[in-house]
């Protein structure tokens, strides 16, 4: 990605219609016809006060989309006085594949803005081996903690779309008293596979909570996201299944998720290599089977989930299923922990409502996101269950199940991902990194 050096040079880059769209606030004019725009903001009050603004804007039928951080914070000078230090981070990408190209970093300071971190993912994965993986999952832990007790901001999500071709997310995250915030950008283009690109794009933003300036650009291509949506599985089966009670492990799905589960879980459960599985394509599925074969695993392949629960007490549920794949009926092991990341959107859901109401225990990343969407979202529509059934994640690992009767019995840990999880990632990252902040 180009580091652009000046306000003119970013003038350049773009045609004048955009220039005039996305760099006024002159929406008035006819150049802002067909304009899509998306603005949020945020204000902090820890390490220090501050507001940002975040907006993203894309005309119809241009070429490039900007996506602009504006923010004022306060500063404290050695002389007791204080003021503000105030910047502009933007943000262009192209507009027909999603991919962010260049960036610029303006600010009030005199020396120009010449450059910003910004590490791949294999630099990434470097720094996450140099931080370690006790401290990944203790940080992912802490995020969950806090954002029970109610700790950690989580502004409104900016969406774009971009004409049909394809549509951006961005997400983020600040924890109260943390020198960090993290943006996160998703895209999804589906025709970039005709062009040789990935259909989806991602990198995450470290921004210093302190200043409101960019401090890195991980470039991790989505991977950050999938790797924290694991470790979120792997940390609840560590504290809900003790590798003692585990008889076998049980997978719905054959994709990245299922590989990067049974990855964390056989380093978990070094003695247990029981594995069966449920894919949703035969061919696909065989593939899957004869890699965790290689890896270590004893694989079973079945046809349904509720057969493959019949085998397994520890079950993960990794798909973006519309209908329910597992019924309370299914569930055969007192003793049975189902994990289930897959309903991660409004519209999906993976566990039935009467699964749900059978339950001893629901814990949950987000009760809040989980009343949105997901498969507490329609046992609650349904009024098969209430909110009060639900215990937040964060809250049992701070104080344990609030049934306490519901130990080695069917446990729920539904998980569809929260910011703090992006943000205490790139924490991570931040920690095994040489570069200086």
């Amino acid at each position: 990605m180009q580091l652009l050096q000046s306000i003119a040079e970013l003038r350049a880059l773009l045609s004048p219609i955009e220039s005039l769209t996305y760099l006024t606030n002159d929406c008035n004019t006819s150049a802002n016809l067909d304009v899509v725009t998306d603005k949020i903001t945020m204000d902090f009050l820890h390490p220090t006060s501050g507001n940002l603004t975040i907006r993203g804007v894309f005309k119809n039928g241009e070429a490039h989309f900007v996506i602009q951080f504006s923010s004022s914070f306060q500063s404290s000078n050695g002389d007791g006085s204080s003021g503000t230090i105030d910047s502009r981070f933007t943000l262009v990408g192209d507009a027909h594949t999603g991919v962010i190209t260049q960036m610029l970093l303006e600010s009030d300071s005199e020396k120009p803005n010449t450059t910003l971190p910004e590490i791949s993912w294999a630099e990434i994965q470097q720094t996450l081996k140099a931080t370690g993986d006790a401290r990944v999952w203790q940080l992912q832990k802490q995020g969950f903690k806090a954002f029970s007790r109610g700790e950690v901001t989580i502004p409104a999500v900016i969406y774009m779309p971009f004409s049909g071709r394809g549509d951006l997310h961005l997400k983020g995250a600040h924890k109260k008293q943390g020198d960090i915030y993290v943006f996160k950008i998703a895209t999804g283009f589906p025709g970039n596979i005709d062009k040789g690109l990935q259909s989806s794009q991602g990198m995450m933003i470290a921004f210093d909570a302190r200043t409101g300036r960019p401090l890195m650009v991980l470039n991790d291509e989505g991977h950050l996201t999938d790797l924290r949506t694991a470790i979120a599985g792997r940390n609840a089966a560590q504290e809900m299944m003790p590798a003692k009670e585990l008889a076998a492990i049980g997978m719905v799905g054959t994709g990245v998720q299922a590989r990067l589960h049974l990855g964390l879980l056989k380093e978990l459960y070094p003695a247990c290599r029981k594995l069966t599985v449920c894919g949703h394509t035969p061919a696909n599925t065989q593939i899957f089977a004869n890699e965790m074969r290689e890896n270590g695993w004893e694989v079973d392949l079945v046809d349904t989930p509720g057969q493959m629960a019949k085998h397994a007490n520890l079950i993960i549920t990794t798909t973006p299923s519309q209908i329910a794949l597992l019924d309370a009926a299914d569930i055969i092991f007192d003793n049975t922990l189902i994990i289930a990341i897959g309903a991660d959107m409004p519209g999906k859901v993976e566990l039935s409502p009467a699964l749900l109401k059978k339950a001893d225990t629901i814990l949950i990343d987000s009760i809040a996101q989980g009343c949105d969407h997901g498969n507490a979202a329609i046992a609650l529509k349904n009024e098969v269950i209430v909110e009060s059934d639900l215990q937040e994640f964060g809250d049992f690992l701070a104080t344990g199940y609030r049934d306490a009767t519901a130990d080695k019995k069917l446990r729920l840990f539904l998980s569809s991902g929260i910011g703090v999880q992006d943000l205490q990632i790139v924490q991570a990252v931040l920690e095994g990194s040489e570069i200086q902040r």
